[in-house]
């Protein structure tokens, strides 16, 4: 999931549990977001760069890493460790809730992802729909998401082969093409 959607949903769950938590909320708030430092630090690391912007671009890409050296953070260790903390220090309690929101969001969001993926490539009938290669090589690309939070429409996913994906990709965020509608 993007990290202006993480920055959306968290703000909202923040917002409506205000009134129940009141300024205890800044701390699982604050966890559900900065959980993704992990991208950034690798990032830093890997590319030897300090620069957010390029981080995100670089995320964004057609195929960013996601091996467990980007995702240090989000393993459901962290969160049981907040809690096992939790039982000397109260404050680790709604930071481990933070961080296991986040966690929980980035699995939904996968796992809804997996869905439209997959049913965009049956309807595609594993071709890609720019070059009309067909196979194993072919995946999906996501040519139209909306600014704020995802959307799970298989309309807005495309089969793409591999080289075809990093072209979209490498035009930005416009779509070079409008995929064929179904009749």
């Amino acid at each position: 999931m993007r990290v202006r959607d993480h920055v959306v949903l968290s703000t909202a769950g923040a917002v409506l549990l205000r009134h129940r938590v009141g300024r205890r909320i800044a701390g699982p708030w604050a966890a559900s977001i900065l959980i993704d430092v992990d991208h950034y630090v690798w990032f830093c690391v890997r590319r030897r760069r300090v620069s957010p912007v390029a981080a995100v671009r670089f995320f964004n890409e057609a195929q960013p890493p996601q091996g467990r050296a980007t995702r240090l953070l989000h393993s459901p260790v962290l969160p049981a460790l907040g809690v096992l903390l939790g039982v000397r220090r109260r404050w680790a309690l709604p930071v481990a809730a933070g961080i296991a929101l986040h966690i929980a969001l980035d699995a939904w969001h996968e796992a809804r992802m997996d869905e439209a993926r997959a049913a965009a490539l049956r309807r595609d009938d594993f071709t890609c729909q720019r070059c009309g290669i067909r196979g194993l090589d072919v995946g999906t690309h996501v040519w139209r998401q909306p600014r704020l939070l995802p959307s799970f429409a298989t309309a807005n996913v495309v089969a793409r082969c591999s080289s075809c994906h990093h072209a979209a990709h490498a035009n930005g965020a416009r779509p070079a093409f409008e995929p064929r509608q179904e009749a």
